[in-house]
């Protein structure tokens, strides 16, 4: 599979632009499985709404949490999406980077082997341009790697979050009586579940992240 391919790309020592994109199709698949449980996370919001206005006064404390999952979701959603869209430009980055550091090795190669030659001069002005082409990427490489790992830090401790509002569920939910208890504390669990899923995708794409600084 994917990760399994990346995981082992010592195989391709060789193909640097392969693992490169290897690594952002990575980190995409990683945070549709994070957004897809964030829709389900958002599901069981409503479906916590539902049950808090059928205990009444009784779970009157647990409405406002439910607008917390609620944001939860959306956060982890929306921040997913622009984890994808850096994950993407941070790919087209490298492969061009990956060339032209190759380019810049070639003209290395050929400066050295044609030392002496009458004409070798002649490469002086497409070396500088190339070189400075490999100094802007180099540049955007850097800081398109530093917002990466930026917004998935910052997802990483939103999420933190869940583990408190949680907690505060349970509480909530041993107030709104038997009829209602189990099913607020089951939403309590699903809550942290899935928190705890999102965030392990979360770790997974900083390792990849990682490997690319």
């Amino acid at each position: 599979m994917l990760t399994e391919k990346f995981q082992n790309s010592t195989e391709y020592p060789q193909d640097v632009e392969y693992n490169y994109f290897v690594a952002a199709a990575v980190i995409a698949a990683k945070l549709d499985q994070a957004t897809t449980i964030a829709q389900q996370l958002s599901l069981t919001a409503s479906n916590a709404r539902a049950v808090a206005l059928r205990a009444g006064e009784r779970a009157a404390g647990f409405r406002p949490l439910t607008d917390f999952i609620d944001r939860l979701a959306e956060i982890t959603i929306t921040a997913s999406k622009k984890i994808n869209h850096l994950a993407a430009i941070l790919s087209k980055t490298s492969a061009a980077k990956v060339r032209a550091d190759n380019a810049i090795k070639h003209f290395n190669i050929v400066f050295k082997k044609a030392v002496d030659s009458p004409f070798i001069n002649s490469l002086n002005d497409a070396f500088e341009h190339c070189k400075i082409n490999q100094d802007k990427l180099t540049r955007a490489y850097q800081r398109q790697i530093s917002q990466l790992s930026d917004e998935l830090a910052m997802l990483s401790s939103e999420l933190r979050n869940a583990v408190i509002l949680a907690t505060l569920s349970r509480v909530e939910a041993s107030q709104a009586g038997a009829q209602y208890q189990d099913a607020l504390i089951n939403v309590a669990d699903n809550v942290e579940g899935a928190a705890g899923k999102i965030k392990d995708h979360i770790k997974y794409s900083q390792q990849v992240v990682s490997t690319l600084q």
